[in-house]
């Protein structure tokens, strides 16, 4: 693991815990002291990109490399030596530049990077889906969007208060599985018996069109945003940008301090108006009539000034209000002060990562619930243990199936379902639960 930042150490800390052996690279010694307490793993002091250093952290005998420093140009250095000095079946490289991003393929040639992570585009498409969800907090797709898990708070009085979950099949004939339940500062993995709660958080799996109905059911509004204010011109505002201008009906206006990043975003985006000033600037918000927006994103690289505007643009009137905040300790805090969803590059990046983790017949992984749970699209293999009995028969702890994809058929379990040999099974498991739905599922972890 090349570099010790937020996704590195992440990464780190759930890499031990499942006994898997890693080595830390960090240029930092600051950031090296701090590691030595927060992560179980062998920390190595010294430059990615130096062959040198890369030899001592034990390059040759390491069957995957992930490079995930704040330089782009050291990550890519990183695996360049790999491949050259090494024989490593992985490598992974996080490449936040976008020209840079471009010019990888020619760069690696016969031997690619087998993953080059864009944390900034990820979030923008992340981001984009929870704005078309109606009343998402948050949206993660599987089986090619045919499933998702949305995430809704249940923030006010609504029908759905008091709903046990047994009756939302047959009784109100909305075909999904709250699949995990935030209540009380814990996630949980309900049964049918439980109830739902003003003040909780919920994770339902199902088709696009059935979440839908879910959201009526509590009271969300079903209209799509259509005049959205971003504040911060970053990488991630221009790839959700570019998004965008493929949307009918929805205007974009971006408020970047900048001079040159305003004139960048103006000579390469397409539509969308270009402000210079700032997102915590309360005047310019107003006069840009904030209260009527259908939608304020608070994008910039600083967390505190995105949770800042964003905590006032909700509290002046408008729509579905999100902030980019990459500090776990500040997610809860968020969610506490009423702002409505929270994106991270970084947790983007976690997730993606994890995926090539997962080998084998791991088809996606989505960390969710501050990295307490995975949501995972898994296919069954004829081996497991799992397949070709009822579902209420399954020895499952701390996970559930939220869905399960065969063909073109997308089934809402029961208990009365079975899982069969090929098929798409989509999973959420709380961290404690992964290593052994892996052994049930019989993954074949081809690296570990």
């Amino acid at each position: 693991m090349i570099g010790g930042g937020d996704i590195g150490t992440t990464l780190c800390a759930r890499l031990a815990a499942e006994n898997k052996d890693v080595v830390l690279v960090e240029a930092s010694e600051e950031r090296l002291r701090q590691l030595r307490t927060a992560v179980d793993v062998q920390v190595v002091h010294g430059s990615g990109a130096s062959p040198r250093v890369l030899r001592e952290a034990g390059l040759d005998n390491a069957e995957m490399l992930i490079a995930v420093t704040d330089c782009d140009e050291v990550n890519l250095i990183a695996c360049l030596v790999a491949a050259q000095e090494s024989v490593i079946p992985t490598k992974i490289a996080r490449v936040r530049d976008p020209d840079l991003a471009a010019a990888v393929p020619g760069i690696f040639g016969d031997d690619p990077l087998d993953l080059n992570i864009n944390p900034e585009e990820e979030a923008a498409h992340t981001i984009l889906k929870t704005l078309k969800a109606p009343g998402a907090v948050g949206v993660f797709e599987f089986a090619g969007g045919r499933v998702q898990v949305v995430v809704f708070t249940v923030d006010e009085p609504c029908d759905a208060v008091g709903v046990v979950l047994a009756d939302l099949k047959p009784k109100l004939e909305i075909e999904c599985n709250i699949v995990a339940v935030s209540r009380d500062e814990a996630l949980l993995i309900p049964d049918g018996k439980t109830q739902i709660r003003q003040g909780d958080t919920l994770y339902a799996a199902g088709r696009p069109d059935a979440l839908a109905a879910l959201a009526e059911l509590l009271g969300k509004k079903s209209i799509p945003p259509r005049r959205i204010v971003i504040s911060g011109g970053g990488n991630t505002t221009y790839y959700l940008a570019r998004l965008l201008d493929a949307e009918e009906d929805v205007t974009a206006k971006i408020i970047e301090p900048d001079a040159e990043r305003c004139k960048y975003l103006v000579e390469n985006l397409k539509r969308g108006v270009v402000l210079q000033g700032h997102g915590t600037d309360a005047a310019l918000l107003r006069e840009e009539n904030i209260e009527s927006a259908d939608a304020f994103l608070a994008l910039t690289r600083d967390d505190e000034d995105n949770i800042l505007s964003a905590l006032f643009a909700k509290r002046s009137g408008a729509g579905k209000v999100m902030a980019l905040v990459n500090k776990p300790s500040y997610v809860p805090l968020v969610s506490a002060i009423g702002i409505d969803a929270v994106v991270s590059p970084n947790r983007a990046a976690v997730s993606a990562i994890l995926h090539f983790i997962r080998k084998g017949k791991v088809v996606s992984v989505t960390a969710v619930g501050e990295e307490a749970a995975e949501a995972l699209e898994i296919v069954a293999l004829e081996t497991s243990e799992l397949v070709g009995k009822p579902l209420r028969d399954a020895d499952f702890k701390d996970a559930i199936v939220g869905a399960i994809v065969r063909g073109d058929d997308v089934i809402i379990p029961a208990g009365n379902d079975v899982i069969e040999t090929g098929d798409h099974v989509v999973i959420f498991a709380l961290r404690s639960a992964i290593p052994r739905l892996e052994r049930q599922m019989m993954v074949q972890l081809q690296y570990f």
